[in-house]
């Protein structure tokens, strides 16, 4: 199967066109994060309906896989999805495993062929009725968990501690993903639950959480505590940070004493 030309996506001029091409079963060549985000301005920037539909496909397509954080950030910035549909996507990329989208067979033709396992003969052509239901089954990429966690707790849709209890139910990534996404709503909360959030992301074993819970401690003017804590980290990446972001701090302070 020939895979479209990587401008076909820039191309197209209509929502469903859209949605037939991404659900296509073709994986197709990586793209630019520019290509989804523009796409999605431009067929729905004037109101157009399937907005949401839209999003969730650009989102989880495999062509914007490395690149996910800024489609999703393009998308969301766009100003297109109004705050329930924002809800949705959120709700769909945190709490679901995969994403299941459900449309009609005939996005993706009239038949099928069938295969005898057990023959070396030609397949065997069956018509579908172009209305059966069927799902294409989508990936979420840890970024697009970040954000969601982060949408979820912000909104107040969801308690610290469900989001905190559904990310130990994720593969350990995408776990380590809804956990960062957790520390940027952090001030969206109050007091008990933001503290959970940063012990549980100083706790994690994965870098990205404990780095964004360091983030927001120093930020909240907490050095001496970023000082201890990421000098007893065990990845080296995160102690060099913290000891540039503390001589930084230390080198301002002088300039203006």
């Amino acid at each position: 199967m020939q895979h479209p030309a990587p401008t076909a996506i820039a191309d197209i001029t209509d929502g469903l066109s859209l949605w037939r091409r991404l659900v296509s079963g073709s994986i197709g060549r990586p793209l630019p994060p520019a290509v989804a985000v523009n796409a999605f301005r431009r067929l729905h920037g004037g109101g157009e309906p399937g907005a949401f539909d839209s999003a969730l496909l650009l989102c989880t397509d495999w062509r914007w896989r490395r690149v996910s954080a800024k489609v999703i950030s393009g998308v969301v910035d766009s100003g297109v999805l109004d705050d329930g549909d924002q809800d949705r996507l959120a709700d769909a990329l945190l709490w679901q495993q995969q994403v299941h989208y459900r449309h009609p067979f005939w996005w993706l033709g009239t038949t099928l062929v069938e295969y005898d396992l057990d023959s070396r003969g030609p397949g065997r052509t069956v018509r579908v009725d172009p209305n059966t239901p069927t799902t294409a089954h989508r990936s979420v990429w840890p970024p697009l968990r970040t954000w969601a966690a982060g949408h979820v707790l912000g909104r107040h849709r969801a308690s610290a501690g469900e989001v905190l209890e559904h990310a130990r139910s994720l593969p350990a990534h995408d776990a380590a993903a809804v956990v960062a996404g957790a520390v940027r709503a952090a001030d969206d909360l109050d007091e008990d639950q933001a503290l959970t959030v940063l012990a549980a992301a100083l706790a994690s074993g994965h870098k990205a959480p404990r780095k964004a819970a360091l983030e927001r401690l120093l930020v909240g003017g907490e050095d001496d505590l970023v000082q201890t804590l990421a000098g007893n980290d065990p990845d080296a990446s995160i102690r060099r940070w913290a000891s540039e972001q503390l001589g930084d701090k230390t080198t301002q302070g002088s300039l203006f004493d």
